[in-house]
């Protein structure tokens, strides 16, 4: 299974600016009310940075632009954030491909929390919620959002995109 994880992704000032902002009042939220394809997921909440071809959000240059270098993106399919409210007890969403077909998926954990990620089927590998860590898989690898239990928020940014080896 091929994935790669980097702490302190961001400069520690721009990731600082960057979740504030995200955390603050000042963000449009969306419902969306299921995670994946499936009719039987949760909802969750996301704000759509890139999406079409074309830019939907005001944060996109002052925050986006850079990850999207550090990446070495060269051509966007989609970015979002996207926002799970805390639950009881821990939920799995279905697992999923975020595309059908080969590009990169990107996560960048906004907040630390006890939720997260798990990539694979057969062999199960949990990635948890570390702030300012980006998780970087190719998209035919199914993974799974792992709710929170500690935490009000749970954020990431999730990113489709190209960096030129496809």
């Amino acid at each position: 299974m091929n994935y790669n994880i980097i702490e302190n992704f961001l400069d520690k000032e721009l990731f600082d600016k960057f979740k504030t902002e995200i955390f603050s009042g000042n963000v449009n939220w969306f419902y969306k009310s299921h995670m994946t394809y499936s009719n039987k997921d949760n909802g969750f909440f996301s704000h759509t940075f890139y999406q079409n071809h074309e830019i939907t959000s005001q944060y996109f240059n002052d925050f986006i632009f850079t990850i999207l270098e550090k990446l070495k993106c060269v051509s966007i399919v989609e970015i979002r954030a996207n926002l799970m409210i805390k639950k009881d007890e821990v939920y799995y969403s279905d697992f999923h491909t975020d595309r059908d077909f080969k590009c990169k998926t990107a996560i960048l954990y906004m907040n630390t929390c006890n939720g997260g990620t798990e990539l694979g089927l057969e062999k199960k590998i949990n990635i948890t919620s570390e702030e300012n860590k980006m998780l970087i898989f190719d998209s035919d690898i199914p993974h799974r959002a792992v709710s929170q239990t500690d935490v009000e928020r749970r954020i990431v940014i999730n990113l489709n995109y190209f960096d030129g080896e496809q």
